[in-house]
């Protein structure tokens, strides 16, 4: 007996092939038959007529981590066709945890709804279990950061570390990958990772280096003239540890560079014809989002957030802070625009006012210089904003986007609208990257083909992670499936009203099951944390 069959629909199978009508075979956990099934009897029964039958999209690039331990459901993923999320990008992943607790790791991820979540674990395993016994409704794919391990070892303040401390840091690599991460990421404008130098991260990644298929994953420097700078670093540690590489959310955000994705995209095209593995992701908008905390000098940094808001909150400490900012520029040389910083998610009632302004706009109701705005609400959020930068271009996004050696992931969290996560107003790419592609940059515009989009979204992600069995419409294959209208997928989400779910995908198979079901959530937890 077929559990599930979906029939009459346009299979687009994630391999980059052109689509074909289909019907698709569900039993158990995997899909067992494609092709024409419409004499088969099923206990269930979906007409796709008029649809696309997909890979569920595997997101290469998120924060989830925590976000589904608190909201399992991830019915801002879900809801695009998502099945899975691959976490601990940019340094950020929770765990390992330090043998004296997990505070420290706590506060570093705070920004990522970490108060919310009960940490009972200290390494991946431990996570793992936590995260079966609450049930997942997606799957997670881990990636191990280098934040958390420098934590667990160095801490958090900004120094070099020692030898023993590298070669304790190579255990934990190697720990995590026994214990199933997918690789290793950085976030070299993120504290504390952004205090290891390229030979600390090489000697990390050589450690990774002895598993199969893993591979090592950047938030590059972005530093003022480091558009290409950073994607050189990033080779050269994996062609030093012999690992592939993969760099996090392309983009070109210095202004006096906008314009030049091609320049960028040579230095990767130049290392693949040298016989090198690196590709990219990129999320289809022309802002960014991340905490105002980045912006302030690495050295105020050091410590993490509450070294960071004694700081502010000492007079002598916080004018050499304004004075070093208004000197080195944001990210040491970009020109500071207030009127394109817009604060997105506060964490205190007092600040929670200024949300969806810009940093100008809250100067003047302040009565404050931006800069002082801007200090000010930082230090009432408790060093916790976050913000909203418009500081790329479109053009710049769709020349990552359509590349061949670029793929999609969004940077943004699985929530719901409805629940404690759903506040704020973050960016839009959490409720809406997947379908914005498919609507906006396929349907509406054809900077990609439907096939191409689809690929970049399943197939060639899971062929990155080293995924043999899911990422494609095929027997055998696990049963993460996605049905979409490509004449109605569309994305409501936008900064002014970012929680929003995606309209258009009625119906997302996770693991065999039914998540959404005519538009719905069945209520479903099918997901795992996934092993290499």
């Amino acid at each position: 007996m077929i559990d599930l069959l979906i029939t009459n629909g346009f299979v687009v199978d994630g391999s980059g092939k052109a689509g074909y009508q289909a019907d698709v075979a569900v039993s158990g956990d995997k899909i067992i038959d494609v092709g024409d099934l419409g004499h088969a009897e099923a206990a269930r029964t979906i007409d796709a007529t008029g649809m696309v039958v997909s890979p569920g999209f595997i997101d290469i690039h998120t924060h989830s981590d925590l976000s589904l331990m608190v909201e399992p459901v991830g019915m801002s993923k879900v809801s695009q066709g998502v099945t899975t999320e691959v976490t601990g990008n940019c340094g950020y992943s929770p765990f390992p945890v330090h043998p004296d607790g997990a505070g420290p790791l706590r506060e570093m991820m705070s920004g990522l709804y970490s108060e919310e979540v009960d940490w009972a674990w200290s390494d991946l395993d431990g996570y793992r279990q936590f995260a079966a016994q609450n049930g997942l409704g997606m799957n997670i794919a881990p990636l191990v950061g280098h934040s958390a391990i420098r934590g667990a070892v160095v801490g958090r303040e900004d120094r070099k570390a020692g030898k023993d401390e590298v070669i304790a840091m190579q255990r934990l690599v190697s720990e995590a990958m026994e214990q199933g991460a997918f690789g290793l990421s950085t976030g070299l404008t993120l504290p504390p990772s952004a205090y290891g130098d390229t030979d600390e991260i090489v000697a990390l990644a050589e450690a990774m280096a002895y598993y199969p298929d893993r591979f090592y994953t950047s938030h590059i420097r972005m530093w003022a003239g480091y558009h290409i700078k950073g994607v050189l670093e990033a080779i050269e540690i994996g062609r030093r540890a012999n690992v592939p590489v993969q760099v996090s959310h392309m983009a070109i955000n210095d202004p006096p560079y906008w314009g030049q994705a091609d320049s960028v995209i040579a230095v990767c095209e130049d290392a693949v014809s040298d016989g090198f593995d690196v590709t990219f992701d990129v999320y289809p908008y022309a802002a960014s989002n991340s905490g105002f905390a980045q912006c302030i000098p690495t050295w105020a940094q050091s410590g993490g957030t509450t070294a960071l808001l004694k700081r502010l909150q000492d007079p002598a400490t916080r004018a050499q802070i304004r004075s070093d900012m208004l000197e080195e520029g944001l990210f040491r040389g970009w020109p500071w625009m207030w009127d394109r910083l817009q604060i997105a998610t506060a964490h205190t009632p007092e600040v929670q006012p200024f949300e969806g302004l810009t940093f100008e706009e809250a100067a003047v109701q302040m009565d404050l210089e931006p800069i002082d705005a801007a200090l000010t609400l930082m230090e009432r959020d408790e060093a916790e904003l976050s913000i909203i930068f418009y500081y790329r271009t479109e053009e710049d996004m769709k020349s990552f986007l359509s590349h061949p050696l670029g793929m999609m992931g969004s940077d943004g969290l699985a929530i719901q609208a409805s629940g404690p996560l759903g506040v704020g107003r973050p960016h839009p790419r959490s409720y809406g990257a997947h379908s914005r592609v498919l609507g906006r940059y396929v349907r509406d515009t054809a900077v990609l083909t439907l096939e191409e989009a689809v690929y970049k979204m399943s197939g060639q992600v899971a062929a990155r992670l080293g995924m043999s069995d899911r990422g494609v419409i095929a027997a055998g294959k696990f049963a993460d499936i996605a049905v979409f209208d490509p004449a109605t997928v569309a994305d409501p989400a936008d900064f002014e009203s970012p929680h929003q779910y995606a309209i258009g995908v009625p119906y997302v198979v996770v693991n065999g099951d039914l998540v959404i079901d005519n538009g719905q959530h069945s209520g479903a937890l099918p997901g795992s944390v996934l092993v290499a």
